[in-house]
């Protein structure tokens, strides 16, 4: 009869299970992380809003002139809310410009106008620029739709910003506004092109308020005074603005 030993004892490697185990501890701390940082984290959308800078107020124009307690001042922001509160000085676009920044680039932030001239222009009447019967007729005749033209309504809004008057009184009171050449004259006729179309706009701001006593307005924007060597410089793309 053969001896029996003893079975052999098994002796685990006390090394195996926690092996085994690492990768899923791993794994529960890398969820556990997961989930905290979840619950802590800034929503990236939330992160680029913060990260990004405030966008700078725009500087209102003319403001530099005076403050809102001084004469100046007051004509200047009631210009500038004309203009924020008349569509056809925002939704028309000529150029490249509307009625308000053309207005504000080349009248109100201009060095060459003074304040005496903005505040004379608060205090045109519409008496000193309206046409007489016999002009309006010749407008009709040669430019049947001149009221309803872009260039009409944008110089009216610029006008209009600038005396205060009413546009549509303006508009009926002046039908000329924004046609290149003179009624008394042969040439009187609605631009095509978009840059004779913006000079135009401005030279008759600017000539019309000399007319109506402004003095000085024509040389501030174009260089001269006169009214054909201004309109002159004004067709060939002159200007200060």
């Amino acid at each position: 009869m053969s001896r029996i030993d003893s079975r052999p004892r098994v002796i685990s490697n006390p090394t195996t299970a926690p092996e085994r185990a690492q990768p899923e501890a791993r794994q529960a701390a890398n969820v556990a992380r997961a989930t905290a940082v979840g619950h802590t984290q800034v929503n990236s959308f939330e992160s680029a809003a913060r990260a990004r800078p405030a966008v700078a107020a725009q500087p209102i124009p003319g403001a530099w002139r005076g403050g809102p307690d001084t004469e100046v001042g007051r004509a200047v922001q009631s210009m500038v809310s004309r203009l924020q509160s008349n569509p056809d000085a925002n939704n028309i676009t000529i150029k490249g410009d509307t009625a308000a920044s053309l207005f504000s680039r080349a009248i109100l932030d201009s060095k060459h106008v003074t304040n005496e001239q903005l505040i004379a222009m608060a205090n045109v009447p519409l008496e000193s620029l309206a046409s007489d019967e016999k002009t309006k007729a010749k407008v009709y005749k040669k430019v049947p739709n001149a009221r309803d033209l872009p260039v009409h309504k944008f110089t009216v809004a610029m006008m209009s910003a600038a005396t205060g008057i009413d546009p549509q009184k303006l508009s009926e009171a002046v039908p000329d506004l924004g046609l290149t050449g003179a009624p008394n004259t042969p040439l009187l006729y609605a631009a095509k092109g978009e840059g004779m179309q913006r000079s135009t706009a401005l030279h008759d701001f600017t000539d019309y308020l000399r007319g109506a006593g402004i003095k000085g307005l024509n040389k501030a924007v174009w260089g001269v005074e006169n009214r054909v060597l201004s309109a002159i410089v004004s067709a060939v793309g002159g200007g200060r603005y």
